[in-house]
């Protein structure tokens, strides 16, 4: 059995992001992923709320799924720290605008929201960018680890 949508669009989000300027191999498909200076810059993906709505009502229905998946950006807390956020940010969404589908996993996926944080954990404290997309994506009853 394949894992849950939720967690394909994470691993399929975080191979997209991989290897970007900035950033290059530092990807953590994890919230709690401790950021050390060796992981910095880097990006922690993970998802957070979803909405699900059924499409039709009775047997083999489908469910519509708006899930927020986040990119945080983890950046030293130093002087530079908002334009190197900044050049971040432009990487990832234009990474995820070339592959707007996920591989088919996504009906879409589009930026909703940013958010600033500083994080007192690791070695030294570390800026954050909290980018957070919607994604859309459906899946049919009795069948969350597919993809429609």
């Amino acid at each position: 059995m394949a894992d849950h949508v939720r967690k394909q669009i994470r691993v399929a989000a975080a191979a997209a992001l991989t290897s970007l300027t900035t950033t290059g191999a530092n990807v953590f498909p994890s919230r709690v992923y401790p950021m050390q200076d060796a992981d910095l810059p880097g990006l922690r993906i993970y998802t957070n709320d979803e909405q699900i709505e059924n499409e039709e009502i009775g047997a083999g229905r489908t469910r519509e799924r708006s899930l927020d998946l986040v990119v945080e950006a983890c950046v030293k807390a130093a002087s530079g720290y908002d334009d190197t956020a900044d050049q971040i940010q432009k990487e990832v969404e234009i990474a995820l605008d070339d592959d707007n589908t996920l591989g088919g996993l996504a009906k879409y996926i589009e930026p909703r929201q940013v958010q600033n944080a500083l994080a007192g954990e690791g070695e030294k404290p570390i800026a954050l960018r909290r980018i957070v997309f919607e994604v859309f994506y459906q899946t049919a009853m009795g069948a969350p680890d597919v993809a429609l």
